[in-house]
């Protein structure tokens, strides 16, 4: 007489017990390492203007936001240089956008290099300057925010600051730009 095949399931669901919890942790642990929200991100982009991230830099650290900023000739983003009228604001921030493999550790997304990323790459290398508006889009990054004229460190776990010299007070690691405006600026 044949013995059936599930007589003996007991003893092989016991053996498989650690297989499948190893299995299942394996899982939890990719899932976490790939999903932005569970790094405290729910994966949604939050749309600020600048004196948002001026005012309350806490709020925006560490989360992928979207700005609309203007630069001449670089990333160096001014508030005073955006097309739209900037709002009075009682902060203030020198923010850089960077590319994400100038950061390190290299963050989790990729940057999309679209028709509005050739544009601004066409803008960063213009033979003269130019004025650069655009609406930027990545993680912000924020080490000191000016008030009445002082430079203000928001955290002593943040940074000296950022860029080559570290004079920057925050930055955005950039995912995606969109609606890039570019126009030459007459020379005199």
């Amino acid at each position: 007489m044949q013995t059936p095949v599930f007589a003996n399931h007991k003893a092989r669901a016991s053996k498989l017990v650690p297989v499948k919890i190893i299995r299942a942790v394996g899982i939890g642990l990719f899932m976490m390492a790939s999903w932005p929200s569970c790094w405290g991100q729910d994966g949604t982009t939050i749309g600020v203007s600048l004196c948002d991230l001026y005012q309350r830099p806490e709020q925006y650290a560490g989360k992928m936001i979207r700005v609309r900023g203007g630069s001449v000739s670089s990333l160096d983003i001014e508030d005073s240089l955006h097309d739209s009228q900037p709002e009075q604001c009682p902060a203030y921030m020198h923010i850089i956008v960077v590319f994400p493999d100038q950061v390190k550790p290299t963050p989790a997304f990729t940057l999309v290099r679209d028709n509005s990323y050739e544009k601004l790459h066409k803008a960063l290398h213009y033979h003269g300057p130019i004025h650069i508006d655009a609406t930027y889009e990545g993680r912000f990054d924020a080490a000191f925010v000016w008030h009445d004229r002082k430079r203000i460190r928001l955290s002593q776990d943040s940074e000296k600051g950022y860029g080559k010299k570290h004079n920057c007070d925050g930055r955005i690691v950039l995912r995606r730009v969109s609606d890039v405006w570019a126009d030459p600026l007459l020379r005199k």
